[in-house]
């Protein structure tokens, strides 16, 4: 065999062993989301993380301001920006002012900020944090268990997940972000509408 002969066969065979290790390589790779949301996954919600596989809003309960439990997936029917937050966190503190004018802009019976806090003061201390911090407009809840911190979001401050109409988690995210931010305000005007 000539030395073409044997260049075309090395060639060949890298080509082979390349397209073995893909497959290979391919199989540990997480799969490709398909999810009308990511049209609006522009500037700062561009940091979203899609939910990979379906899953409900949970059933983790909560306190009202009034002292009274409601289970997350009883509030469902609205779109939500379900956040956890407490605050000895700094980065949570960061995005109240955000997530305050979300409300503001968009609140109605089809849309809320759901703010639970999960310091061991309860509602007092959510109140004494948000008064302190010059924040208005939030609904009080919280959960001085830490239960949602700690199974929801392994203890991670702030986690948001983004709830639609029928109680399913579309997107989450860990770290504050700006969530009155105009394509921010797109996107749960668009979930609010039933279009994603």
């Amino acid at each position: 065999m000539g030395s073409n002969g044997k260049l075309v066969r090395g060639i060949l065979l890298v080509g082979v062993l390349a397209l073995l290790g893909w497959a290979s390589y391919r199989q540990f790779m997480p799969a490709t989301i398909s999810d009308p949301l990511q049209t609006y996954m522009t500037g700062e919600m561009s940091r979203l993380t899609l939910q990979a596989t379906p899953r409900k809003v949970s059933e983790h309960i909560v306190m009202r301001e009034d002292g009274s439990p409601i289970k997350l997936s009883d509030m469902t029917g609205k779109v939500m920006l379900i956040n956890l937050w407490a605050s000895w966190c700094a980065p949570c503190r960061a995005e109240m002012h955000e997530l305050a004018s979300l409300q503001a802009q968009l609140g109605d019976d089809m849309f809320e900020v759901v703010a639970v806090n999960v310091d061991r003061g309860g509602i007092p201390a959510a109140k004494d944090a948000l008064a302190e911090w010059g924040v208005e407009g939030l609904a009080f809840y919280a959960d001085p268990k830490m239960t949602t911190a700690i199974e929801l979001a392994n203890g991670a401050l702030p986690t948001s997940f983004i709830i639609d109409r029928d109680g399913n988690v579309r997107a989450y995210f860990l770290g504050p972000l700006k969530w009155d931010a105009p394509e921010a305000v797109k996107l749960f005007e668009a979930l609010k509408a039933g279009t994603v």
